[in-house]
């Protein structure tokens, strides 16, 4: 029997009539990346919208963007007022600035005055849905189906390597806890490789290699612990801002001389020592 979001609502309480699904896209700020680390900007970046965007809807159900097109449970939010533009004072430039938001929206946007609803804070980073196509509206009435409950610190089910694309957050919630993630934590013990850190503020790319025990999964547990792994480039970049992923898999029996060969490759093809993070 499926479960969907709107029996979730239901069953905590929360009229879904009233209330907005909501799932940003990644397109102006990291949106899992930001509500984790920087809630205070994420909440202004979502009250500055669009004029009568969320119609006379009472609440707010926030998704970030996921695999596909699924999207991740964030939280509730309570609409308690709304300021138009032209009402505009001081404070919501002050606000633009001070969270780096972009200054048009001054003039373009409505300030929804928002509250944080805690009553599905245990399911927040948990439930997974299946939005619909890259044409459905980012904000909608229509319930969705639930595809996915994760555990407590799951980032979710591993597909295949070639999927791999994690933020930091994910990469220290997996490292965190192996048992909510046995499955990423035996793949990737599993493979010596080449992976790929991008820096998302930037665009630059560093390339490395993991090779020996617990492969790639033991290297990146080195990131995890401290944002860098011992590299010194990467200890000038704030490690919030990356994201990793898997450009190839070797087996335990390929020798460590060969898989610093295809590390170099990489780095070759993706110019990353001239235009990236690698200094060699």
């Amino acid at each position: 029997m499926s479960l969907s979001f709107h029996k979730i609502l239901d069953i905590y309480g929360i009229n879904p009539p009233e209330t907005k699904l909501v799932r940003h896209s990644d397109a102006e700020i990291p949106i899992l990346e930001t509500f984790k680390n920087n809630l205070a900007r994420f909440e202004k970046y979502q009250s500055f919208q669009t004029k009568k965007k969320f119609g006379t809807a009472a609440h707010l159900a926030v998704f970030a963007p996921s695999q596909g097109t699924s999207a991740l449970f964030l939280g509730i939010w309570n609409i308690v007022g709304c300021t138009e533009n032209a009402d505009f004072g001081e404070e919501h430039c002050q606000l633009l600035n001070k969270y780096d938001l972009p200054a048009h929206w001054f003039t373009d946007s409505s300030y929804y005055h928002l509250e944080r609803n805690p009553i599905l804070d245990e399911l927040s980073e948990r439930i997974v849905i299946d939005w619909g196509g890259s044409t459905v509206s980012w904000v909608q009435n229509k319930d969705k189906l639930i595809i996915e409950l994760r555990r407590q610190n799951s980032i979710g089910k591993f597909v295949s390597y070639d999927e791999v694309q994690i933020s930091y957050q994910y990469l220290k919630a997996l490292c965190g806890d192996r048992a909510a993630n046995i499955d990423w934590v035996n793949a990737l013990s599993a493979v010596n490789g080449i992976y790929l850190i991008k820096d998302c503020s930037t665009g630059k790319l560093y390339v490395g290699s993991a090779y020996g025990e617990n492969g790639i999964f033991n290297r990146w547990s080195a990131y995890a612990a401290n944002g860098h792994g011992g590299n010194k480039e990467l200890k000038k970049i704030n490690p919030n801002n990356f994201e990793f992923s898997i450009l190839e898999i070797v087996s335990g029996t390929v020798s460590e001389s060969e898989v610093i060969h295809r590390e170099k490759r990489w780095k070759l093809k993706l110019g990353t020592r001239e235009f990236g993070l690698n200094l060699n």
